[in-house]
């Protein structure tokens, strides 16, 4: 197990660990905020420290936690923080190259999120990858549901809605993905969730809305599909036969000459 988690022996630069250090303080931060809110929602401590523990991915935790708050039916919850917590299947790509393939990577897996992944690129080879990956990921297993308790206490302690906790869950998803819409395609989507949900919040059940945003994927399942339809239609076009100078196939020229 001491394996496991060794990062010492030079392999990592100070900057790295800056750089955990830093991260890490925003990560309380922001478990303060996930705590508080849970609090406030009606979430036992036990819950917060289970999803907090389990999930393990800050925005979804956020959403099933909003999703709940807001009226939504549970089930609709858990699909949702399924989806947000679906971009680890990119992340795992990412990581895979340096994980070791033996039983470590089962632990290990666990720890794939956004800062674990962003930490590790900055190694120099893949095994201080590995090492800068498993610093990252170790500090977000232990501060992350350590920070979600504390904001539990202090949302059944403060006022919560008083401190307006209740605007940083809003907030805090923004900055997750302020960096994405720099994409066209994504700030496209992401414009057309907010047009869907706001134009069917008023006719749905309360929380429901909210949730509809995600059907903007439906779309970009159709798209893909058209396109991948085109490309076929295209590439069978491109392959067949080409016509002679008299307007007829090639082999019914060739038979002809053979006449």
């Amino acid at each position: 197990m001491g394996s496991l988690f060794r990062t010492g022996e030079r392999v990592l630069p100070g900057s790295t660990y800056r750089a955990v250090a830093i991260v890490t303080i925003t990560i309380v931060a922001v478990a303060l905020s996930y705590g508080a809110i849970s609090a406030v929602s009606g979430f036992a401590w036990w819950q917060t420290l289970l999803l907090a523990m389990f999930a393990l991915g800050g925005a979804a935790e956020f959403t099933f936690v909003g999703v709940i708050a807001a009226g939504g039916a549970p089930i609709l919850a858990v699909l949702a923080g399924l989806l947000v917590n679906s971009r680890n299947f990119a992340f795992g790509v990412a990581v895979g190259p340096f994980f070791p393939q033996d039983w470590r990577a089962l632990i290990a897996s666990h720890w794939i999120n956004d800062e674990s992944t962003a930490i590790s690129r900055t190694g120099r080879n893949a095994r201080a990858r590995w090492h800068a990956f498993l610093l990252m990921g170790a500090a977000i297993a232990l501060m992350w549901p350590s920070g979600a308790m504390v904001g539990q206490w202090l949302g059944n302690v403060i006022d919560a809605d008083l401190l307006g906790l209740d605007a940083a869950f809003p907030i805090i998803l923004f900055c997750l993905i302020r960096g994405d819409l720099k994409n066209r395609a994504t700030l496209s989507l992401t414009v057309a969730g907010i047009l869907i949900a706001v134009a069917l919040t008023p006719v749905l059940p309360l929380g429901l809305g909210a949730v509809t945003a995600l059907s903007v994927f439906v779309f970009v399942a159709v798209g893909w599909a058209v396109r991948s339809l085109l490309s076929r239609r295209g590439g069978a076009a491109a392959d067949g036969p080409e016509p002679s100078d008299s307007g007829q196939p090639a082999s019914v020229s060739a038979e002809d000459g053979r006449a």
